[in-house]
């Protein structure tokens, strides 16, 4: 399999994780917030995200250079940061004993500056790389400013969170990048 295939493979899983993360807010709305169907949800979305994120990168590393593989770095570590987070939800009696504690403290704070900070890093290098369609970019930066949406428990924030992945996997895996990248539709080696 050549590294082209590999970035498509890659960007299908881009895009499975933003259904998957987009499935966080039905089901929030339907069993409420920290629900065992919303978190299970969330973290299929969490390790699909660390996986597929290096597609994000791979697309378009000539164009945005060490910002972008910084950017994709911080969103990976963001998506394992929450990943593990989920995790302990599932541990019967380990919330209570996390809530609180220094160390989930840290790791909330490492998730939400790696993916905050990588997210916008990311879109400012995309839009500026002009290989995505300037919407993918504009998905990234609406997703973050759906964080400020006045909703209890912010239950839309994950359904723009996974729609600026699915924006971007269905990019890469149908080829839709523009010609500085990609050659009759295929990725460049």
């Amino acid at each position: 399999m050549n590294v082209n295939r590999v970035i498509q493979w890659l960007g299908l899983i881009c895009l499975i994780a933003g259904i998957a993360r987009m499935g966080m807010t039905p089901t929030s709305l339907i069993w409420g917030t920290d629900s065992v169907q919303e978190l299970t949800f969330g973290f299929i979305a969490c390790i699909l995200m660390s996986v597929g994120s290096i597609a994000l990168y791979m697309v378009q590393s000539r164009e945005t250079g060490i910002l972008g593989f910084i950017s994709t770095l911080a969103i990976i570590v963001g998506n394992v940061m929450t990943t593990a987070l989920v995790f302990t939800s599932f541990l019967p009696g380990f919330q209570e004993i996390a809530e609180g504690s220094a160390i989930t403290g840290i790791t909330q704070m490492i998730g939400m500056i790696g993916m905050a900070g990588g997210t916008l890093l990311y879109a400012i290098v995309t839009f500026r790389a002009k290989v995505f369609p300037r919407w993918v970019a504009v998905l990234h930066v609406v997703m973050l400013l759906s964080i400020f949406l006045p909703i209890e428990d912010n239950k839309y924030f994950a359904f723009f969170w996974g729609l600026s992945y699915v924006g971007a996997g269905l990019c890469i895996w149908i080829g839709k990048l523009t010609p500085r990248s990609v050659e009759g539709g295929k990725f460049a080696a």
